[in-house]
C-alpha cells in the first residue's frame, strides 16, 4: 500500500512523491520544486497511481515549469544583492554557494549537466538558502520603514520559510515574511508588507481590509495583486 513521502521516476517528468489523503476521492497533482506531488485517495495500489499518471502525463508536462539556469548568468535583486552562477572546476562533481552582499555566487561543477532537472533543482535550492541568509537584512529594514510611514506598529517582525505564504500577520500582531519576497521587485515586496500592515487593523479580507491596503498601496492594490499572480520566479515553487 502506498504511503505518504513515498517517490519514483514516472518516464518525461521526472520525480513523483507521493502524498496520500484520506478525505480525497481522486487523485490530483501539481508541480512544486522540480517535483510532480501526487495526491491519492487511501488504499489505492502503485498500478492505480501510474495508470493515472498516463492519462495525465501530457496535461502535466505542458505546465511543468519552465526554469533555467547557465554559466554566467546573473541575477539582481533590489536592496543591492546579485547573485552570480559560475562553472568551477576545482570540485568537479560539486555545487556550492557563497552568500555575501553585495555579491553571491553559485559555482557548478564542470562534470555537471545545466540542462539535468536535479542540477535545476540544487541550484534552485541554492538559491533558496543564499536568500534565506540574508533576507533579514535585505527585508526588514525597509518594512519597518514602510511601517513606520503608515503609523502602524507590529509587535514583532520575523523572517520565516514559507515558499507560498509569502506574508503572515498573527493575532499577537507578529508579521511574518518569507525570505522568498527578496526574488520579487521593490514594489511587489512593498506590497505584501503593506498587506500584512492592513492585518494590524483588519484580521480579515474584508471590503473595509482592501480599501485599506489599497490606500497604503496609493491605490494600486488591484494592479499589484495581478502582477504577484503573473509573476516568474527564478526558483522553484
Amino acid at each position: 500500500m502506498l504511503s505518504t513521502g513515498y517517490e519514483f521516476n514516472y518516464p518525461a517528468l521526472g520525480v513523483v512523491r507521493i502524498i496520500v489523503r484520506h478525505n480525497s476521492r481522486h487523485i490530483t497533482a501539481r508541480w512544486r520544486n522540480g517535483k510532480i506531488y501526487l495526491n491519492v485517495p487511501a488504499g489505492l495500489k502503485f498500478d492505480d497511481v501510474t495508470s493515472a499518471l498516463d492519462e495525465m502525463a501530457p496535461r502535466l508536462a505542458k505546465r511543468q515549469p519552465s526554469l533555467s539556469y547557465h554559466p554566467d548568468q546573473q541575477f539582481d535583486f533590489a536592496g543591492g544583492l546579485s547573485v552570480v552562477i559560475r562553472q568551477q572546476t576545482h570540485a568537479p562533481r560539486s555545487i556550492l554557494a557563497k552568500a555575501h552582499l553585495p555579491i553571491s555566487s553559485i559555482e557548478v561543477g564542470s562534470d555537471i549537466d545545466f540542462d539535468d532537472k536535479n542540477s535545476t533543482r540544487s541550484i534552485s535550492n541554492l538559491l533558496c538558502r543564499i536568500a534565506q541568509r540574508l533576507a533579514p537584512g535585505l527585508l526588514l529594514p525597509r518594512a519597518r520603514q514602510l511601517a513606520q510611514s503608515v503609523n502602524a506598529t507590529p509587535a514583532e517582525w520575523r523572517i520565516s520559510s514559507g515558499h507560498h505564504t509569502l506574508g503572515q500577520c498573527s493575532s499577537k500582531k507578529v508579521i511574518s515574511l518569507s525570505y522568498m519576497l527578496v526574488f520579487l521587485p521593490q514594489h511587489l515586496r512593498d506590497y505584501i508588507v503593506y498587506h500584512e500592515l492592513a492585518h494590524l487593523s483588519e484580521m480579515n479580507h474584508s471590503k473595509r481590509f482592501h480599501t485599506l491596503c489599497n490606500a497604503y498601496c496609493q491605490g494600486r492594490e488591484a494592479d499589484y495583486i495581478k502582477e504577484l499572480k503573473s509573476f516568474t520566479w527564478c526558483v522553484l515553487r
